[in-house]
């Protein structure tokens, strides 16, 4: 069994200094084994709920700053985390219709999962740029965005797009930070196809 849900529909407010930006185009995905609770009604016997165990596929588009801080903030950090994958996913199995949960139950890793937020390298460098709450210079929104953006890899939760986004702002903003991390991204991704 597959599910999908967006939110493409959704317009949220957004926090920009453009208010009529559109938000970057993100999109979270996830698969991975749930267990789908259902009401069973048979005549004659108690009403009860029944398991059944599902593959989910769950996609969901990101449509503003507050989702995207409410669903994956890269600054959250509990015992060392950049994020709790097991909430995250928790949140976007709450969005389905229906009663679904995890079976894993470890909170933060949620090990048999697959999780990604995809977007362009355009996407990843406005989401830091103009729509992020960071003050400060363009170069010190860029070197604070390109952290961000490592930590996010780092958790092995972004796609490469997030890596050519901190390449691109390390480059424009003449950044004196390593991009080892981002290449190896990079080629790593390109090394599969």
């Amino acid at each position: 069994m597959a599910s999908k849900t967006t939110n493409s529909d959704q317009t949220g407010e957004q926090q920009s200094a453009s208010s009529e930006a559109q938000f970057p185009d993100l999109t979270v995905r996830a698969e991975g084994t749930a267990d789908r609770l259902r009401r069973v009604n048979e005549p004659g016997k108690a009403d009860c709920l029944e398991t059944v165990e599902v593959e989910l596929a769950v996609e969901y588009d990101i449509a503003s700053y507050d989702e995207w801080r409410n669903l994956v903030d890269p600054d959250y950090a509990i015992h060392g985390r950049t994020v709790e994958k097991g909430t995250i996913i928790d949140d976007l199995l709450d969005r389905l219709e229906g009663h679904y949960r995890r079976q894993s139950s470890s909170r933060y890793e949620a090990p048999d999962w697959n999780l990604t937020v995809t977007g362009s390298a355009t996407a990843w460098r406005r989401l830091f740029m103009e729509f992020s709450q960071m003050r400060g210079s363009d170069s010190d929104r860029a070197h604070k965005g390109t952290l961000r953006l490592k930590r996010l890899l780092a958790a092995d939760l972004v796609d490469t797009g997030a890596a050519l986004a901190a390449l691109e702002l390390i480059n424009q903003y003449d950044l004196d930070r390593a991009t080892d991390t981002f290449i190896a991204e990079v080629t790593d991704s390109t090394g599969d196809e």
